[in-house]
């Protein structure tokens, strides 16, 4: 019992100290401290996605990975990501092509643009996001609506949770803590319309649907991730596990509500 209030207590303190942080660099600070914000997230995320594939045996270029991920959050500013992912192509092939990578060529390939599509791409159109019409209240939005249904799903399973959602993936997660998830994501999407009014309730219902299954999905994907290697959590933020933890659940999520808000002329 001490030691579930301790981890509660560091999951609630390390959660306040990241929203304070995302409050300020979304609607306070300056733009280039945003986007450094958000190269911090995508580094660290990315840097323990490529631990992660290492622990499979996987021989990677960490430096390369790292440095073309970087590249990505800059597409807002220079609209160049059919570049990056090309030359980033290249480049690790050219590294693969040492002699004693050719049996782990195409999997060290594969691994590593897979992580600069999954984790770095996907939460770089938080840049894209943030400076559309309302930007930085539909970054909010979309980090705001993801967060109450993960906490949902969280406290829910933890005090309700019988019947196991997929149990050779993610052990501890359940069905009543899913159906939760999704139900608070919906009903803080459509809560949301107070900041939001000029956009109509439909689309935010729509939007909160998505995400709502969305968000659950990029966990899950995430969780199968983890346990294809061995390990409990990505990282070590305390409480809350790890970087990648923190973004899993967003990462699917982001690109499907920039591309719907873009989509219907007059809802951004």
């Amino acid at each position: 019992m001490k030691s579930s209030l301790q981890h509660l207590a560091k999951r609630l303190f390390t959660s306040a100290i990241l929203i304070a942080v995302a409050y300020y660099a979304i609607f306070l600070a300056p733009h280039w401290l945003f986007f450094l914000v958000i190269e911090a997230f995508v580094l660290l995320g990315l840097n323990e996605f490529l631990s992660l594939t290492e622990k499979k045996g996987i021989v990677i270029n960490r430096g390369l990975g790292l440095f073309f991920g970087g590249l990505l959050p800059l597409s807002y500013y220079y609209p160049a990501e059919p570049l990056i992912f090309v030359t980033a192509l290249l480049s690790i092939f050219i590294f693969n092509f040492h002699r004693r990578l050719r049996d782990q060529a195409l999997v060290s390939t594969a691994v590593t643009t897979f992580g600069l599509i999954y984790v770095a791409w996907f939460f770089s159109f938080l840049m894209k996001m943030r400076y559309l019409p309302n930007g930085a209240h539909w970054v909010f939005y979309t980090i705001f609506i993801v967060k109450i249904g993960d906490a949902a799903a969280y406290f829910i399973g933890k005090a309700f949770g019988r019947m196991k959602l997929i149990e050779h993936i993610s052990p501890q997660k359940s069905v009543e803590g899913a159906i939760a998830g999704f139900l608070a994501t919906v009903l803080a999407s459509v809560a949301y319309k107070v900041f939001l009014p000029h956009v109509d309730m439909l689309h935010l219902l729509v939007i909160g649907i998505a995400v709502g299954f969305l968000s659950g999905l990029g966990d899950l994907a995430e969780s199968l991730i983890k346990r294809d290697v061995g390990v409990k959590d990505s990282g070590s933020l305390p409480g809350l596990g790890g970087m990648l933890d923190v973004l899993d659940s967003l990462l699917f999520s982001i690109p499907f509500v920039y591309y719907y808000i873009t989509a219907f002329p007059g809802v951004y």
